[in-house]
């Protein structure tokens, strides 16, 4: 007896299995016709088709009778790992890894480009999609294919998550780094480049809290997940809501460091403020004072420049006693800043 044909959709789940054997299906191009094969045959709402080809969606949870749909967001062009792994990251950010750390404009402001990667999480499978650019899955992969316990698609929903926070905190410390030394360069010579630079970390910041907050949302919505018990989740899976809270305080720390940053900044920004207002106030008052010096030399040469008869004109010295009159005017009014301490 004949064996049956592989069916055209046995076929494309097999070309996007990520790992052998565990049904972990993942989609490089979301506007690919595939994705329209892979909802009809997994029952998947048009609008999160939708959704993973429109892109910069909010993170967020959204749950449905046969699946539950993650949108979360994940640094483009940064190296992520597993958990265990996170101290890696930092090492290899430390040590100057291109790719564990932002992208730098030309201006030398780091700049951070977050990516939506889409899970569709079903009772017995996971469905990812991303644009190619990111890095979670290759980053994964070994680890899943070494660890049977991880095979589940719970378990590399949870990964995935947590591969992706993870790369948040690294990011925020060469942000920190680059404040620091923004905040050195606004004492000691603040100059309009530094002031571009302190609004565009600014609404850089901005645009991580945005992202920090729905990511937030998200977590919890998937610890409220586990926790149920009306959920359709497995027993088994519902030891994941307690490292769903560990990724959830990284999200709460996440967001606690960008409010920190923003306060630097804002502090930064009053202080090349009051510096450029210091400076002017300085050059004001030097200003000030030699023209006051010189004001009662101006009065003497234009009262003499007059073309009239005036006091002692007719005096063989005259020339030597208006210059010592401009002299001792000046000196007496030099004298009587410096007693009031002016300068």
């Amino acid at each position: 007896m004949a064996e049956n044909p592989e069916t055209p959709i046995d076929s494309l789940l097999h070309s996007l299995t990520v790992v052998p054997e565990v049904r972990w299906y993942h989609l490089a191009d979301p506007s690919s016709s595939a994705l329209d094969e892979l909802a009809a045959h997994f029952g998947i709402h048009p609008l999160q088709i939708e959704d993973c080809r429109h892109r910069r969606q909010t993170a967020r949870l959204e749950e449905h009778e046969r699946y539950t749909f993650v949108v979360i967001k994940v640094l483009a062009g940064r190296r992520a790992n597993n958990h265990p792994a996170a101290g890696a990251n930092a090492q290899a950010a430390d040590a100057g890894d291109p790719a564990a750390i932002p992208d730098r404009r030309s201006s030398g402001v780091p700049r951070l480009h977050f990516e939506d990667f889409d899970i569709f999480l079903g009772p017995d499978y996971i469905l990812t999609v991303d644009e190619g650019d990111c890095v979670l899955v290759e980053a994964l992969k070994p680890r899943i294919a070494a660890e049977s316990s991880l095979q589940k698609p719970d378990s590399i929903a949870h990964a995935l998550i947590d591969a992706a926070v993870d790369q948040y905190l690294p990011a925020l410390d060469h942000l920190g780094d680059f404040i620091n030394q923004l905040e050195d360069r606004v004492i000691r010579r603040p100059a309009p480049a530094t002031l571009r630079e302190i609004f565009r970390l600014k609404r850089g910041l901005l645009e991580f809290r945005r992202v920090a907050t729905g990511m937030r949302e998200a977590v919890n919505g998937l610890v409220r997940r586990y926790d149920s018990v009306a959920s359709p989740t497995r027993q088994g899976d519902r030891e994941l809501r307690i490292y769903y809270r560990d990724v959830y305080d990284h999200v709460v720390r996440v967001i606690d460091f960008v409010e920190t940053y923003r306060d630097l900044l804002t502090g930064s920004l009053d202080i090349y403020l009051s510096a450029v207002a210091n400076r002017t106030n300085e050059v004001m008052k030097v200003l000030t004072i030699w023209g006051t010096i010189a004001l009662p030399l101006l009065i003497l040469t234009s009262f003499y420049g007059m073309n009239i008869k005036l006091p002692l004109q007719e005096h063989p010295d005259i020339m030597e006693i208006v210059i010592a009159g401009m002299g001792v005017s000046a000196l007496v009014i030099f004298y009587y800043f410096r007693r009031k301490h002016w300068f």
